[in-house]
């Protein structure tokens, strides 16, 4: 609260000004001076000065009242953030790219919350490059993307690596005349392909841009082409033969998964506790790959 709004108060409370000075450990002119400098601003007189005993005036009453309400803001601001940070319950507003967001995390919050019922998530699945966008701006608390993200109210920890395969929907396939279904730019996944097309000097004649893994999926299966996906993206459909991977052992290249967030954030514990979790959820992953 406002020292000036607090010895106004406080004068109140005590009835006069020598009184409060008292409980306020201060001197009597400076209670005097901060209730001038409150009575400047608001333009109107706070106390009657006219009589030995203190009387507070009908705009002083006013002021009183919206001077409580105040303090009673205050305190509820107060323990609103106490809350905020020790107690495993609110919102978690999580971000993740397609890959972990749609393949991933599902098991991972799901297991969360049957520990912490009285979480709230709220998740947003998006490419790379506005997941980083939306922790940079504050519209949410954690991000899980692919890639090394350069942002400088960003910092960034490795949390999980993750296989990239190429895949088709037969064994015999040419990659080199083959067509291929990227993602979007801006996608981690795209930026894998390319680092994947560059290394291994592969020209596609034709390349089709989806906005979907899913999507892809079903293309490659249908026969259209191939592309460059996450193995966690394709665990199901390799187990059931709908997709084959090309060369594994040869084109299997790694990349890396990190958790996001802003500099210098005052975190909930909530936000503490789902990063443990995630990170024991993610370190559980690598031991049993």
């Amino acid at each position: 609260m406002d020292m000036k709004h607090q010895v106004f108060l406080t004068i109140i409370e005590a009835g006069s000004f020598s009184k409060a000075a008292e409980r306020l450990y201060m001197t009597q002119p400076a209670v005097s001076q901060y209730t001038k400098q409150l009575e400047a601003e608001i333009g109107v007189a706070l106390f009657d000065r006219s009589t030995k005993k203190l009387h507070v005036t009908g705009a002083g009453r006013i002021v009183e009242r919206h001077v409580r309400r105040l303090a009673e803001m205050d305190r509820e601001m107060e323990q609103a953030i106490h809350d905020y940070l020790h107690e495993v319950k609110g919102l978690l507003r999580i971000g993740a790219s397609y890959s972990f967001g749609e393949y991933v995390l599902p098991s991972i919050v799901a297991s969360f919350l049957q520990q912490y019922a009285d979480v709230t998530p709220k998740i947003d699945i998006n490419n790379t490059y506005a997941i980083a966008n939306a922790v940079a701006e504050q519209q949410i608390d954690i991000g899980i993307v692919e890639g090394y993200v350069q942002h400088p109210q960003l910092q960034l920890q490795k949390i999980a690596q993750d296989e990239m395969v190429v895949v088709a929907h037969r064994l015999d396939i040419n990659i080199a005349q083959a067509t291929w279904i990227a993602r979007e730019r801006g996608s981690g996944t795209r930026e894998a392909m390319e680092t994947f097309l560059t290394k291994f000097q592969v020209k596609p004649q034709l390349m089709y841009e989806y906005g979907s893994t899913q999507l892809i999926k079903g293309t490659v299966m249908a026969g259209i082409g191939v592309s460059y996906l996450s193995k966690w993206t394709v665990q199901r459909e390799l187990e059931e033969g709908l997709l084959f991977t090309i060369n594994e052992e040869e084109f299997n290249m790694v990349r890396d998964f990190y958790c996001i967030q802003r500099k210098e954030a005052v975190q909930s514990k909530v936000f503490d506790v789902f990063i443990q979790h995630l990170r024991q959820c993610c370190g559980n992953m690598q031991s049993e790959a």
